[in-house]
Order: C-alpha cells, then sequence, then structure tokens
C-alpha cells in the first residue's frame, strides 16, 4: 500500500497536494500518483525526477533492515525513459540521493519492510544530489524532526526537490551535452503529525544545493537550510496543499489583524544550523 492520507488518523487527514501551472504541465501522465510500500511517487516527465515523493512512518514499528547497493532499479510503470538512470551518477560529485528515505519506510511485518527496502532504491525515488548534501545537513536535518518529535510516532513526510529554468544540465561524465537533464536547485521537505493536545502541527524547510554569490565577499554559498511557511514550498513548487495545513506551520504569515493582536512571531524563512534552531511552535506574546 502506498501514501495513506487518513495515516494520521481523523480528523487529521493530509491528502496529497494539487499540481498548478507548470508543475501540472510538466507532470507524467497527467500526475498519475505511483504507489510504492508506504509512500508514493509523482513524476514530472520534462526533468525525469519526481515532482514529490510522499511517506507514511511509523516510529513505532520500524524494523532494522540492512542496507545493500544491489536493489537499485527502474519502475515498470514509469518506464526507463522518465526516470534518470545510473549511468548519471556514475564517477563524478553526485550520489544517489533518496528523496524518500529508506530508513523511515522498512517499517511493519519483516517481509513488508524489506519490500518498502527495496521499493525506496527505486530511480523515480532518486535524484541528483550534490555528496556533500546529501551526506551532509540534508540527512541530517530529518534526524534533528525526529529527535525533536520523540513521543510523536507516526509521521508524514513530504519531499521534492525545487527546479528551475536555469538549472545547470548535466550529461554524465561520457554523455553529451543536450540530455535535458538538469541538477535540482535546491529539495524541500514537509513533515506532519499529531502533537500530544491533538493537535495537527507541520514543519516546511528548504535547502538550496546550487551555489550563488555571497553578498559580502567574492566567494560561492551552498547547502544553507531554512524553515519555512508552508506557503514558500507552494510559491517554490507549484504545490497546493490542504488549507489547513498551511495554518498547522508555526511560520504561518496572517494577513488578518490578528497577527498584530497577538504579535506572532512568524519569520518568512529561519535559519537552521543545529536542531535547536527548528521552531516546533507559534510563539504568542501578550
Amino acid at each position: 500500500m502506498g501514501y495513506d492520507p487518513a495515516f494520521l488518523g481523523e480528523p487529521h487527514d493530509v491528502p496529497l497536494p494539487l499540481l498548478l501551472g507548470k508543475t501540472a504541465e510538466d507532470a507524467l501522465e497527467n500526475g498519475r500518483v505511483y504507489d510504492f510500500t508506504h509512500f508514493s511517487i509523482v513524476m514530472n516527465k520534462r526533468r525525469k525526477f519526481a515532482v514529490y515523493s510522499a511517506a507514511c512512518v511509523d516510529e513505532s514499528r520500524l524494523i532494522n533492515v540492512p542496507r545493500d547497493n544491489q536493489s537499485w532499479h527502474v519502475d515498470d510503470r514509469i518506464g526507463a525513459e522518465n526516470q534518470v538512470g545510473p549511468e548519471y551518477y556514475a564517477q563524478n560529485e553526485y550520489d544517489k540521493g533518496h528523496l524518500t528515505r529508506r530508513r523511515d519506510v522498512c517499517w511493519g511485518e519483516r517481509r513488508e519492510a524489506e519490500k518498502a527496502n527495496h521499493d525506496s532504491f527505486c530511480y523515480a525515488n532518486i535524484v541528483l544530489q550534490h555528496h556533500n548534501f546529501n551526506t551532509g545537513v540534508w540527512n541530517c536535518l530529518e534526524d534533528w524532526i525526529l529527535n525533536s518529535l520523540k513521543s510523536e510516532k507516526k509521521l508524514i513526510v513530504i519531499t521534492g526537490p525545487i527546479f528551475k529554468d536555469d538549472d545547470e544540465e548535466y550529461c554524465g561524465v561520457h554523455g553529451r551535452p543536450g540530455c535535458q537533464v538538469k541538477v535540482p536547485f535546491g529539495f524541500w521537505k514537509s513533515v506532519f503529525y499529531v502533537d500530544r493536545r491533538q493537535r495537527l502541527k507541520g514543519l516546511s524547510f528548504l535547502i538550496r544545493q546550487s551555489p550563488e554569490r555571497s553578498n559580502d565577499a567574492c566567494e560561492y554559498r551552498r547547502l544553507q537550510t531554512y524553515q519555512v511557511p508552508l506557503t514558500t514550498i507552494t510559491r517554490e513548487t507549484e504545490l497546493h496543499f490542504k488549507h489547513s495545513l498551511y495554518e498547522a506551520n508555526p511560520l504561518l504569515f496572517w494577513t488578518s489583524r490578528l497577527a498584530a493582536a497577538s504579535r506572532l512571531s512568524t519569520p518568512e524563512k529561519h535559519l537552521i544550523t543545529q536542531p535547536a534552531d527548528i521552531i516546533m511552535d507559534r510563539e504568542v506574546s501578550g
């Protein structure tokens, strides 16, 4: 079974986002949802990477399934022509970066967890990630989140690339220019859960892997991680979420007089360098 919108229990359903604009135009098979074990994927036919990968995570039922590097495969339903294959990851600085993490979906009965482990190695769930990105803060971020949510055992994690028109084309070490495969500008991740007070909560993050010119030095900076409102994810990806999910984010921007009246502390983006930087709840001062 793939992604389950009711995984967190009623009334906290988290439906998959709607595709808008160019994201909808570029979606494979009109945005068909491909189900895997404990996660689902929508593909971008132009970029040949996922639009997003959405997973259900049950921390209370995790099983330790050993990782092996023999499970990489293409999904026949999607087609090899619609997935960026192994030749793009060889002899370079790019890793086969999982969108939905292997560990997150290895839960349930042993056979179920092993199937989920295998499914996570599908190239539809893989994307070009710079080695320092994949093994660094991107790998740490979800661990930081999980450590902050020790009492919340069920999570929904939706992750995807951020595409820009001027993303750098990369055709592999031996490929010729014109392959139309491009390295994503960055990545986003949204985590939804129900807290101890039975409130639906959501945290969203944006990480860029493409370098940018620093404002104060002749250097390039990359790999900066920001916690952001869910509205930022919508703006960057043209994915529209259920209205209550925007309200569940602690960095929500209020457009009404409520913000001024309550003095809500809601920064547009918040730099994350360590677990303590993550804003878990909206602060209200009197």
